[in-house]
C-alpha cells in the first residue's frame, strides 16, 4: 500500500467561528494519507490594511509546512519592503529569507522537533555471516525489482510515514463578493524569471559517471536525513489590501479567482519540466527525468525547503535546482469577482479550476427560505467529494485535505481596510 493506509481517515476536525466582520468554517481530514503534512493561515486582519490567506503543501514530511504556518506571517512583515508598502517585493524577500532560515542550526533543531524524529541515528545493525548478508541482499534486490518508486523512496527514507512529494490537499477559497469602494492602489505586476541554458563542462568519464550518480542520489538514500534538506514545502500566499490581491506562489499548487463564475488562474505552476524551470534546473548542474522529476526526485521545481538541491555554491538561491522564489501576481478586485481558491495540486489532479469554481458558487447560494450553509459543511462536502473511492488509481484523490472557510457579513467593512464599505453581498474564505 505504500504510503497508503488500508483505510483512509475521514474523520473530519471542523469549525465554525468569526468576528463581527467574517465567519469562518474549518474542516481537515486525513484521507488515504499515513500522516497530515499541509498547513496554513487565515489571518483576516494581518494589519489595519491587509488580510493573509495562505497554503503549504508539505513533502516529505510535515515540518517545513508547519514551520512556515508559524513564521512566515512574521517574516512577511519584518521585511523593509512591506512597510514600505511593496508588498510584491515583500512576498518574495520573506520567501527567500524563510527559506534560508531552514540551513540554520537553531531551525533545524526546531524543525527536527516538529518532525518528531531523534536526535541521533539509532547505530546499525551489522550481519555477522557474509553468506547471510549475501542472501538477504539478494532476496531485497528481488523483492525491490518490483516495487514502485515511491515505495522505494519510503523504504530507503528511514521508514518515513510519507514519499517524498506526498502533495497534502491544501485549498483556501476566499469570497470576494464585494466591492471595495476605495483603496490603496498598487502598482503590483507579474514576476518570473528566466534562466539561460548553460552546457556543463565535459570531463574525464569517470568523473561525469560519479558527477551523475551524486546528482541522481535521492535525499535520505545515504540512510541519514535532514529536516528541511530532505523535506519541504510549497507556499501559496495571498494578501488582500484594498481592492489589490497579491499572490505569490512557488511550487505546483494554484491560486484561482472566480470572476462571475469564471475561473481566473491567479498563479503558474512550476513543474520541472517546463522551458523556464527547466533552463535553471540544468544551469545549476541537474537534469529532469523522463517521468518529470529533478534528479529523479522531486516533481516540482519550487518549493521551500529542499536544501538538498540547493548545493551549488556558484549560484545564488533563486537561482538553483529547487528555488523559494515565487512568481507574483496582482489583481485589482472588483464586485465581479466572487471568491478565491488556493489550493495544492491534489486538488487540481481532482477537478480542473472550472469544476472547483462550479462547485462552490453552488454551494454558496441561499435556499429557498433564504438561508446559506454553514461553511464548514460546504468544505467537508469539498473533501469527500475530492476523496478516492480506492488507492487503485494513480493516486488521484488520496492525499491529504485540509479546508477554511471565512464569509464576510453583510453591512460590514472591507476586512482589508475597516474603512472601506461593503456592497451588500456575502464574502466566502474556504482553506483546503
Amino acid at each position: 500500500m505504500g504510503a497508503y493506509l488500508s483505510q483512509p481517515n475521514t474523520t473530519k476536525t471542523s469549525s465554525d467561528g468569526g468576528n463581527s466582520s467574517m465567519s469562518y468554517g474549518f474542516s481537515a481530514m486525513q484521507g488515504w494519507r499515513v500522516s497530515m503534512e499541509d498547513a496554513h493561515n487565515c489571518i483576516p486582519e494581518f494589519d489595519e490594511e491587509t488580510a493573509m490567506f495562505s497554503v503549504y503543501d508539505g513533502h516529505g514530511g510535515e515540518e517545513v509546512a508547519l514551520y512556515c504556518s508559524k513564521y512566515l506571517p512574521d517574516i512577511i512583515k519584518e521585511q523593509k519592503t512591506y512597510k514600505d508598502g511593496k508588498l510584491q517585493k515583500a512576498l518574495e524577500d520573506a520567501f527567500l529569507a524563510i527559506d534560508s532560515r531552514m540551513t540554520t542550526e537553531e531551525v533545524i533543531k526546531e524543525l527536527v522537533q516538529i518532525a518528531g524524529r531523534p536526535t541521533e541515528e539509532p547505530p546499525a545493525e551489522k550481519v555477522s555471516e557474509e553468506d547471510d548478508l549475501d542472501t538477504e541482499e539478494a532476496a531485497l534486490l528481488h523483492e525491490e525489482a518490483t516495487m514502485t518508486i515511491e515505495e522505494l523512496l519510503v523504504r530507503y527514507g528511514q521508514n518515513r510515514n510519507a514519499v517524498k512529494h506526498a502533495a497534502a490537499l491544501s485549498i483556501v477559497i476566499i469570497a470576494l463578493s464585494f466591492f471595495c469602494q476605495d483603496g490603496s492602489e498598487e502598482e503590483e505586476g507579474d514576476s518570473s524569471e528566466l534562466e539561460e541554458e548553460e552546457d556543463t563542462e565535459e570531463g574525464e568519464e569517470d568523473s561525469e559517471d560519479e558527477e551523475e550518480e551524486e546528482e541522481m542520489c535521492l535525499p535520505g538514500m545515504d540512510g541519514k536525513e535532514e529536516p528541511g534538506s530532505d523535506s519541504g514545502t510549497t507556499a501559496v500566499v495571498a494578501l488582500i489590501r484594498g481592492k489589490q490581491l497579491i499572490v505569490a506562489n512557488a511550487g505546483d499548487s494554484r491560486c484561482v479567482v472566480s470572476e462571475r463564475g469564471k475561473a481566473v488562474d491567479m498563479s503558474y505552476d512550476h513543474k520541472p519540466e517546463d522551458e523556464v524551470e527547466l533552463a535553471r534546473i540544468k544551469n545549476a548542474g541537474g537534469k529532469v527525468t523522463m517521468d518529470g522529476r529533478v534528479n529523479g526526485g522531486l516533481n516540482l521545481s519550487r518549493a521551500i525547503g529542499d536544501h538538498f538541491y540547493k548545493r551549488n555554491k556558484t549560484l545564488p538561491p533563486e537561482e538553483q535546482m529547487i528555488s523559494a522564489m515565487p512568481d507574483v501576481k496582482v489583481l485589482t478586485l472588483n464586485e465581479d469577482h466572487d471568491f478565491m481558491v488556493i489550493a495544492c495540486d491534489g486538488i487540481w489532479n481532482v477537478l480542473s479550476s472550472q469544476e472547483v469554481v462550479d462547485f462552490i458558487s453552488e454551494r454558496m447560494k441561499q435556499d429557498q427560505n433564504g438561508k446559506t450553509r454553514p461553511l464548514s459543511s460546504i468544505v467537508e462536502e469539498l473533501l469527500d467529494h475530492c476523496l478516492a473511492p480506492d488507492t487503485s488509481g494513480d493516486g488521484t484523490g488520496c492525499d491529504n485535505m485540509t479546508c477554511n472557510c471565512k464569509r464576510t457579513n453583510r453591512g460590514h467593512y472591507c476586512p482589508a481596510n475597516p474603512k472601506l464599505k461593503l456592497h451588500d453581498a456575502v464574502g466566502m474564505n474556504v482553506l483546503v
